[in-house]
C-alpha cells in the first residue's frame, strides 16, 4: 500500500511539473516520450526474449508518438519500430497496420520499400491471406521492379498456396537436378 501511495504522489508530482513546463497543455513534451522510448527500447535489448508486457508498452509509446508528431521526422521510424516490435510479439494485424500506415504516409520514408514488401509477408506467412499477400507482393514488383524486395515477391507469389511439403519436395526436386 505504501508503494502505491508513493506512486500516486510520484505521478502527480510528474504530471504537475510536466504540465508546467509546457506550452501548450494539449500535446506532452516530445522530449519525454522520447525519453520513456529509449527506456524501453534499453528494456528490450536487455531482455533475453519478447516480454509482452514491455512490447505492449513500448508498442503503444511508439505509436502515440507518431499519433501525437505525425510530421516528425522520427514518426515513420517509431511506426516501422512498433511494426517489428508487434511482429516480434506475434500481433501481426497490428504490425500489418503500422506498415500500411508507413506506405499511405510517408512516402519518403527511408524504409518505405520494406514496409510494402512486409505487408505481403505478413499476409503470407501469418495471416493466411494469400489474395491480399498477392496483390501487395505485385505492388511491390510494380513499385519496386530493381530490387531484392521485388525478387522476393516474385519468388513469394510463386510460392503462395503451397503446404510446407510441397515446398520441400519441389526443393528435393530441384537440388538433385542441379547435381
Amino acid at each position: 500500500m505504501k508503494n502505491v501511495k508513493l506512486f500516486l504522489v510520484a505521478s502527480g508530482t510528474f504530471l504537475i511539473v510536466s504540465c508546467g513546463n509546457n506550452k501548450n497543455l494539449n500535446q506532452p513534451p516530445r522530449e519525454e516520450y522520447i525519453a520513456h522510448i529509449k527506456n524501453l527500447s534499453n528494456e528490450m535489448h536487455n531482455a533475453t526474449a519478447v516480454n509482452d508486457n514491455t512490447a505492449r508498452i513500448a508498442i503503444q509509446a511508439y505509436s502515440d508518438f507518431a499519433t501525437l508528431f505525425p510530421n516528425d521526422t522520427l514518426a515513420p521510424a517509431y511506426l516501422f519500430k512498433a511494426g517489428e516490435i508487434a511482429t516480434a510479439a506475434k500481433k501481426y494485424k497490428t504490425a500489418l497496420g503500422f506498415y500500411q500506415t508507413i506506405t499511405s504516409k510517408y512516402n519518403d520514408f527511408k524504409y518505405v520499400k520494406e514496409s510494402l514488401y512486409l505487408q505481403g509477408f505478413l499476409l503470407d506467412n501469418f495471416l493466411n491471406d494469400d489474395a491480399a499477400a498477392k496483390i501487395i507482393y505485385e505492388q511491390v514488383i510494380a513499385k519496386y521492379p530493381t530490387t531484392n524486395y521485388a525478387n522476393d515477391a516474385k519468388a513469394a507469389i510463386s510460392n503462395l498456396g503451397k503446404t510446407d511439403e510441397q515446398l520441400i519436395k519441389e526443393f528435393k526436386e530441384k537440388n538433385e537436378k542441379n547435381r
